[in-house]
């Protein structure tokens, strides 16, 4: 966390003088840098919204107070405010252009967000003599195998809708008697108290079921297989899918949301009292979840 000393008796007083003093003040510099302090010292005791409460404070005496924003930005990625972190990082960076370490964390929250091409154009300006070079250069081969797979998965969705194109134009028109007809449909079977069901950009369908206690995988061709199975499955309802097909579990009998990434691996995302139903705004890059124990819908930020 990035320092900038005065006395810590002066930085109290000063505080004090803003919050009882009637008079309306002209605030200084010294002003910003005593909240700045404060705000140090919240967050060395542990109270961390008052830390960025005093922070904000010191930019909004100091909007150049570039300390502050780095500290600031520190903590809301720290904390999971992710968006407000990415903000906090770019005003680092467009007060101290140099500065290659926020420019790494930088690209690090936008690659979390998806935003790679932008991850990548901040990143570009790392000179290769620099310490963070080498972390820089892992990332960005990180962003563009990622933006490899997000062409292919593209270029196969294309392909499948002009494969399916083809079909309907190649159809033989067929007559009223048939048009009539109940159409069959794909099922799948022997799936017990069904619950929960989501697609990944594959085309593989997910169904929770409750009784079983997994989450079974269904492949384009009809082919079913479990997904997942642990002792961490607790009466699964809701399931959902977020753009890099990792999947949520809403745990209805262990109260939280399980986290399984495309490799397997298993975590606690959120603690919730009988989550039920569970989807993903994608464009908002949010869970959102109904907490059938409180009557509640909650968001968390993916």
């Amino acid at each position: 966390m990035k320092k900038r000393c005065l006395s810590l008796f002066f930085s109290f007083f000063i505080v004090l003088t803003l919050v009882y003093t009637p008079a309306v003040k002209a605030y200084t510099l010294e002003d910003a840098t005593s909240l700045y302090n404060l705000g140090i010292d919240y967050y060395s005791q542990n109270q961390v919204q008052k830390s960025m409460e005093y922070f904000k404070k010191a930019i909004s005496i100091d909007p150049k107070f570039y300390e502050a924003y780095y500290n600031l930005a520190q903590i809301q990625a720290s904390y999971g405010y992710i968006d407000s972190a990415i903000k906090s990082y770019e005003k680092v960076v467009q007060l101290k252009p140099d500065d290659y370490e926020s420019i790494y964390e930088l690209g690090k929250l936008l690659y979390k967000r998806g935003y790679l091409n932008k991850a990548i154009s901040y990143l570009d300006k790392v000179p290769l003599n620099e310490d963070v070079y080498t972390q820089v250069l892992e990332l960005e081969n990180k962003i563009k195998k990622r933006q490899a797979e997000l062409i292919a998965i593209q270029k196969q969705k294309e392909a499948a809708q002009a494969q399916l194109q083809n079909k309907i134009e190649t159809t033989q028109p067929v007559s009223v008697e048939q048009k009539n007809t109940a159409p069959q449909n794909n099922v799948v079977v022997n799936l017990k108290a069904p619950s929960g069901v989501a697609a990944d950009s594959q085309g593989n369908i997910y169904a929770a079921s409750f009784s079983d206690n997994k989450v079974y995988r269904i492949s384009p061709d009809g082919t079913k297989s479990v997904y997942v199975e642990s002792v961490n499955l607790g009466g699964p309802v809701g399931i959902a899918i977020d753009d890099f097909d990792n999947l949520y579990v809403a745990n209805y009998t262990k109260n939280n949301i399980l986290k399984v990434t495309q490799s397997g691996v298993i975590s606690e995302f959120a603690k919730i009292r009988k989550p039920y139903c569970i989807g993903v705004d994608k464009a908002r890059k949010l869970l959102i979840v109904s907490e059938q124990d409180t009557n509640n819908i909650l968001k968390f930020e993916l």
